[in-house]
């Protein structure tokens, strides 16, 4: 072990390092690919969990992170992604209940459109469509022509709709808001399948209001339509931000310190970004813990999944004690 290696355990042992965790939706539902769903029942349990451990605000993650202040033993925050109406409905009761401090981070295009999430819609078109076209023509952003059959064979041309889902939400993620629009439309009359479903909204304006009012709670950015950032422009990518950021201070009335990122997705651009626009905190998706080394704009976050309380407090037994560093 080089020297260096053995100054960086040596400071990890001394100052301690930090659990955030990243939520999406606490609900109970029958198809979930992404494993985005914790149940309200499981979600009560993690929360007993915690309850044996340091749970801080990421207010107080900034100031240890600034300060190099040392993390006391099993310090965790939690954050949750993309403002789905049931954070409101059955996350908000039980983080009071707990007491327990989290941080919100909204996506707003759909706050204003009132409809699912592109994931979701193509969740709905893909796997609960009676009876999916076989062929499938795209001719926006480019040419793709899809045969659905019994094979996971893309290169024969032929996929099932599971594969297709995951093909479509690659395509989906690397492309703008209106080109996503245009698609997501054709793919509603190709499939006959366009009736969005209620327990997949997200929050409005007045249930957004009631997180803010609350001090548990913090309201953080997402961008406005929820793209992965490191393909787009610059430009593009600063106007995904920055438009997001001015819709939530406009509605709540204070600043928007925090950003997560869509995906998980960065590069130098968004790094520059977060910078520029005066961010204190950016949270990625790599599963690390947070030490006073982190990049302020490079949190890491480890996905909490639809676990018992049992399975939940072995995860985090395992992420803060035996995490290995070969596998970052």
């Amino acid at each position: 072990m080089t020297s260096e290696s053995i100054l960086s355990l040596l400071k990890k042992k001394y100052w301690g390092q930090a659990l955030v965790l990243m939520y999406h939706r606490i609900i109970d539902v029958d198809n979930d690919p992404w494993e985005l769903a914790v149940s309200p029942q499981n979600f009560e349990a993690h929360l007993q969990v915690l309850q044996d451990y340091k749970v801080i605000s990421i207010q107080k993650l900034d100031v240890k992170l600034k300060n190099k202040k040392r993390f006391l033993k099993k310090t965790v925050s939690l954050t949750f992604d993309d403002g789905y109406l049931d954070n409101y409905q059955n996350a908000l009761p039980l983080l009071k209940k707990y007491a327990t401090p989290a941080t919100f981070f909204i996506t707003t295009e759909s706050t204003e459109k009132k409809e699912e999430f592109w994931w979701d819609a193509l969740e709905r078109i893909c796997f609960h469509t009676a009876n999916l076209p076989t062929i499938l023509d795209l001719k926006e952003p480019e040419i793709i022509h899809w045969e659905i059959g019994i094979t996971d064979d893309v290169k024969a041309g032929k996929i099932t709709p599971e594969s297709l889902y995951f093909e479509l939400c690659n395509v989906f993620k690397g492309i703008s808001s209106a080109q996503r629009d245009t698609l997501l439309e054709n793919l509603k009359l190709w499939s006959g399948n366009g009736v969005n479903r209620p327990y997949n909204l997200t929050m409005d304006k007045a249930e957004l209001l009631k997180f803010q009012s609350n001090s548990l709670f913090t309201v953080g950015a997402h961008t406005v339509s929820h793209p992965f950032l490191p393909a787009l422009s610059y430009d593009y990518q600063k106007k995904e931000v920055e438009d997001n950021i001015n819709y939530l201070e406009k509605l709540l009335g204070g600043r928007i310190n925090f950003l997560a990122y869509p995906h998980g997705g960065y590069n130098g651009y968004t790094l520059q970004l977060a910078s520029i626009l005066g961010l204190k905190l950016a949270f990625t998706t790599e599963e690390k813990l947070v030490d006073n080394n982190v990049n302020p704009f490079q949190i890491p976050r480890f996905q909490v999944k639809n676990w018992d309380g049992n399975t939940f407090e072995n995860k985090l037994k395992n992420w803060l004690n035996n995490y290995d560093e070969s596998n970052r």
